[in-house]
């Protein structure tokens, strides 16, 4: 598994260490078998439900201006992924399959870049 590109780092250690976490677990889930997909699926939507509270936690304590637009794509995302993984449990697994190769990664990449980036400038303003 490869580790979280550099430029999909915002330098916030907390924010980083929830995304090299989620992109273990897609790397993971993209390589699996037919047999574990279902399985590690559950399991990267169980990482996010975590990932999107701490997150939420972190806008919360810093009063952060666009926190219902954040959170907003965060059940966004979230429905999206149960959708799919519940196409995976029951026997469309190409299709599954198919967010997860071609949609998953493209989101996670530019709500990190739009969204999280965002969040990480105000976190480190709010350090200073």
């Amino acid at each position: 598994m490869s580790p979280l590109p550099d430029t999909l780092k915002v330098g916030v250690e907390s924010i980083d260490r929830r995304h090299e976490e989620f992109w273990e677990l897609y790397e993971a889930l993209k390589a699996s078998s037919n047999e574990e997909f279902a399985s590690l699926f559950e399991g990267v939507i169980r990482h996010t439900q975590g990932h999107f509270a701490e997150e939420e936690a972190d806008m919360a304590a810093i009063e952060y201006a666009n926190k219902s637009e954040h959170e907003q794509e965060h059940r966004k995302a979230l429905e999206e992924m149960n959708y799919f993984s519940e196409k995976a449990k029951c026997g469309k697994l190409m299709f599954a399959k198919a967010y997860v190769n071609e949609r998953l990664r493209d989101w996670f990449s530019q709500h990190l870049l739009n969204m999280d980036s965002d969040l990480a400038r105000v976190i480190t303003l709010s350090r200073q």
